[in-house]
């Protein structure tokens, strides 16, 4: 796996998300794993990044 997880920051209906290590990029990021695959699942997940990529806030992840 690319991404060193580390603690549980939250959970919701779609998943989980972690606080992460990037060894490629050299920096934390924020890692949100489905709970149970779907096709109708990756493209809800899908759709969230792409609306959050497009908010620019410091209070706001980005998104990559």
């Amino acid at each position: 796996m690319r991404y060193e997880t580390g603690i549980l920051l939250g959970q919701g209906g779609m998943g989980e998300v972690y606080k992460a290590w990037d060894p490629l990029l050299e920096r934390p990021v924020a890692l949100k794993l489905l709970r149970v695959y779907s096709p109708d699942a990756a493209r809800r997940l899908l759709r969230e990044a792409r609306a959050q990529a497009r908010l620019e806030h410091p209070a706001v992840c980005q998104v990559y």
